[in-house]
């Protein structure tokens, strides 16, 4: 009888006990839930931006060796990361001693937090992506990112580097003629850094969007100008009054010069390629025509592409000795060759400590963490991929491949 109390008695202390652990760690849990996990978001979030970081750096570096090795190019993107934080609670209680003198109790609870991450990769393989990795940037997206980027305008040689990556062809001299830099092009490529060095500028100015043919001034009636001004367009008159044609605004880049008359100015613009005595000159993409007005003060600018930039960019690597005879001949690009020697994406046999490395055909490319004008070129290029492609999105044209994380 004595055994069968101890024994009830046992199993209502365990119970209330139990009860008690899991009520405190109920109630702890619920008034700290928000913070925990608002503290634990904080957390995980920078982690995963550093994760995507280092992976979008490493896309665009594995891409560089293998573009100067003639590899086939491709890139995989990191489309979602799908968190799923978890909390468990347990206690437990347990009394020892029944009918002895020195009865003791005794309780646990414990909470548990868990994240298990899913990643999903999408290989950028479809014709959207490959559209926009060749396609050719645009004059604006070139010019504030080229020649604004924080480090352009650091030093001439960063300048005049800068201006080589984002354009391929100045004024109609193009950069390279069967693999040899054209010499007319690192002409032009110096005076325009030289301009943007005596403080000449990049301003948007208005200029009028011609879009149709010239026609008799005289067959154009009231109506047809009411008509024209509702849809934002003007006829605007040529030769001399006799015809006209229709046109709208649009908003252009110009260089402006704050001393046109300066003769180092005018030295340059003569080497540009463009007549002086003008303050402002207009940029210009390839297709940018104005029908029936030949612009001699324009400068007619070939943007480069994603695909031309990390190609270009190849030229920085050191290829192993063994490699030599796999890889073609690279001329070295022109500019500040204290600079230009400076820049380089280094290889070795033994894994490097640098975060940006990759390992291709045995041996490991990275750039090194002590040398700042290869990292500062590296982040350039990465920070262009990223604006230009890096968030492109094959959506349901290509295949996911979705990993969990420990796996």
């Amino acid at each position: 009888m004595f055994r069968r109390d101890n024994n009830m008695f046992r199993k209502y202390f365990l119970m209330q006990h139990t009860t008690w652990v899991v009520v405190v760690l109920t109630a702890v849990l619920s008034t700290s839930c928000a913070s925990f996990g608002s503290k634990r978001l904080i957390a995980s979030h920078t982690a995963y931006n550093d994760a995507v970081q280092l992976t979008v750096a490493r896309e665009v570096l594995a891409n560089i060796i293998r573009s100067r090795y003639s590899d086939p190019m491709q890139f995989i993107a990191v489309s979602a990361i799908n968190a799923s934080f978890s909390v468990s609670v347990s206690g437990s209680a347990g009394v020892g001693g029944i009918g002895q003198a020195g009865t003791a109790g005794e309780a646990a609870g414990a909470a548990g937090y868990s994240d298990s991450p899913t990643i999903t990769f999408i290989p950028q393989s479809d014709a959207a992506f490959y559209k926009s990795f060749f396609g050719l940037f645009d004059v604006e997206e070139t010019v504030v990112f080229g020649l604004a980027y924080r480090y352009a305008r650091t030093d001439p040689g960063w300048q005049e580097l800068s201006l080589r990556f984002s354009f391929g062809s100045i004024n109609d001299a193009h950069d390279f003629t069967y693999g040899k830099m054209v010499e007319l092009y690192n002409r032009r490529v110096k005076a325009l850094a030289q301009l943007l060095l005596l403080g000449a500028t990049i301003q948007q100015v208005p200029e009028w969007d011609f879009d149709s043919s010239a026609i008799a001034k005289a067959k154009v009636t009231a109506e047809d100008k009411v008509k024209a001004f509702k849809d934002g367009l003007y006829f605007i008159e040529e030769d001399n009054g006799e015809s006209v044609r229709l046109a709208r605004y649009r908003m252009v880049l110009a260089l402006t010069l704050p001393h046109p008359k300066d003769p180092e100015v005018i030295s340059a613009l003569e080497a540009l390629g463009v007549p002086p005595g003008r303050k402002q000159y207009i940029l210009r993409p390839p297709m940018h025509a104005t029908p029936g007005n030949i612009d001699p003060y324009a400068i007619w600018l070939t943007p480069r592409s994603m695909a031309d930039v990390i190609s270009l960019a190849a030229r920085f690597v050191d290829v192993p000795s063994p490699h030599t005879g796999i890889v073609i001949s690279l001329e070295p690009l022109a500019g500040d060759n204290a600079l230009i020697s400076a820049i380089r994406i280094r290889s070795s046999e033994k894994t490097p400590a640098s975060p940006y490395r990759i390992q291709h055909r045995g041996y490991w490319f990275y750039v090194d963490d002590s040398e700042i004008e290869t990292k500062m070129f590296f982040e350039a290029i990465v920070a262009a991929y990223s604006s230009r492609v890096g968030s492109k999105q094959a959506g349901d044209q290509g295949p996911q491949v979705v990993l969990p994380v420990g796996g």
